[in-house]
């Protein structure tokens, strides 16, 4: 039972696929959660880069506004009038089509409001927004004091732009010293200077923007790359579990079983401690079957080829042993025997007398005849028996002929006998060697019958 215990004791494969499903569970969740991070973190990159793309378009919109407005305004304020003495209300449409657009200080500074940039940032727009305001009531005050000189017509296309009050003290003056204050007011250090702190300002916030972003999205990056890498182990971890998953059922399921299979179909016993539990059990089981399979054939072949009443080798077994014997280089005796009067004994004192008869003339046939565990005396029929010797010689034959006689006085049977001996089985047949003991044992028998009937007359 323990040797039994130690041959089932393999792995079962509960324990093999059971771990591996739940791990291979896990790691596709883990999949499926590195995906939505990989694809969140993407998303987190693109939306930085996008409204980076944005907040850089609206920061420099502001430089360019106001880049426009300086010069459509300058244009128009130097020159006022057109060689032909009309106004030169050109630039003006395009100033008063700018100030539609809403990328002058004050818009701009909205659409900042709510969004993530650095102090430095925030405050250069700020400069930048207050300076562009600056130059816009610069530029409106310029406009009004040519206006004035040179009024626009009264059209809807000019509506839109402002006017400022002029001083009394402007309004008094000539119509030239109007045009060169507006000029001047144009050309002056103060309206350069606020360009350029324009510039400036614009450059340092996009500066800040660029540099917040490029650090957001450097950690995003390494975010992202952490993520990726986690995917990439998790997969290579999936597959290389797979592969050991599959290799482990191949050597310890599928090639045990195909095992199994060749030996099942050449009747050999199976390896009980190789392969799973199960395959184990199943080889521990169909050996158990074998063994009691071979059993019962043993039990079987007994019964077919062993005589019931006193247990020798029947005719069949005999004629089995004859075929299974060599056909050359040895020698052999063959006796056959038949015990006197059974018919007799079971005439007049039963059967029972009679198949007592029959085992105590087996026991002195096997007893004197036999080779110990090589079966070589055998029951024909009711009352024939035979006997095979190799390697014999005739001394032998005459010692164990004595010995059957004495053992005959002592059981108190009779048995007629009759042997043919051969040196070399190759120089005769066995049908001969049995033909001539036959014929022996019949020319006793009947001589023993007619001496009985010459006593009893």
């Amino acid at each position: 039972m323990e040797n039994r215990k130690k041959r089932t004791r393999g792995i079962p494969i509960n324990a093999v696929t059971v771990p591996v499903a739940i791990t291979l569970a896990v790691l596709h969740v883990l999949i499926v959660v590195s995906i939505l991070m990989v694809n969140r973190a993407s998303g987190d990159i693109s939306d930085t880069m996008s409204n980076t793309s944005m907040y850089l378009e609206d920061a420099t919109a502001l430089q360019a506004g106001s880049s426009v407005m300086s010069e459509t305004s300058s244009a128009f304020v130097l020159t006022p009038v057109l060689e032909d003495g009309t106004v030169n209300t050109g630039p003006l449409m395009s100033y008063i089509a700018e100030l539609g657009v809403p990328r002058r200080g004050d818009d701009v500074l909205k659409k900042f409001e709510d969004r993530e940039i650095s102090d430095a940032g925030r405050e250069a727009l700020e400069l930048a927004a207050e300076t562009a305001d600056h130059m816009y009531e610069t530029q409106i005050h310029a406009i009004s004091l040519i206006r004035s000189v040179y009024p626009l017509p009264d059209a809807p296309q000019f509506a839109p732009l402002p006017e400022v009050q002029l001083t009394a003290e402007e309004l008094a003056m000539p119509d030239a010293a109007r045009l060169e204050l507006a000029a001047n007011m144009m050309i002056s250090m103060d309206y350069a200077r606020s360009k350029q702190i324009i510039s400036e300002s614009i450059n340092a916030c996009v500066a800040e923007i660029r540099s917040a972003a490029y650090a957001k999205a450097a950690v995003m990056g390494r975010r992202l790359g952490i993520l990726r890498t986690i995917l990439w182990v998790v997969t290579g971890t999936i597959v290389l579990l797979l592969a050991c998953f599959f290799l482990t059922l191949y050597l310890e399921l599928v090639f045990p079983l195909n095992r199994c299979s060749r030996l099942i179909a050449s009747n050999d016993s199976l390896d009980e401690g190789k392969g799973l539990r199960e395959v184990r059990v199943l080889a521990s089981a169909y050996n158990a079957l074998l063994k009691r399979r071979d059993a019962l054939d043993a039990i079987l072949r007994s019964a077919a080829e062993t005589d019931a009443l006193t247990n020798l080798p029947n005719r069949y077994r005999f004629e089995q042993y004859l075929l299974e014997s060599g056909e050359r280089g040895y020698s052999m005796a063959v006796f056959l025997f038949d015990i006197n009067y059974l018919k007799q004994t079971n005439d007049s004192q039963g059967h029972l007398a009679g198949d007592k008869l029959i085992r105590d003339a087996a026991e002195c046939i096997s007893t004197c005849f036999g080779s110990g565990p090589d079966e070589n005396c055998f029951r024909f029929g009711g009352d024939e028996f035979a006997a095979i010797i190799k390697n014999c010689d005739e001394q032998v034959i005459r010692g164990k002929i004595r010995r059957f006689e004495e053992m005959q006085l002592e059981k108190g049977v009779s048995i007629s006998m009759g042997y043919a001996y051969a040196k070399d089985v190759g120089e005769t047949t066995f049908k001969k060697l049995l033909d001539e003991a036959d014929q022996k044992m019949y020319t006793r028998k009947k001589a023993y019958h007619q001496e009985c009937e010459e006593h009893r007359e």
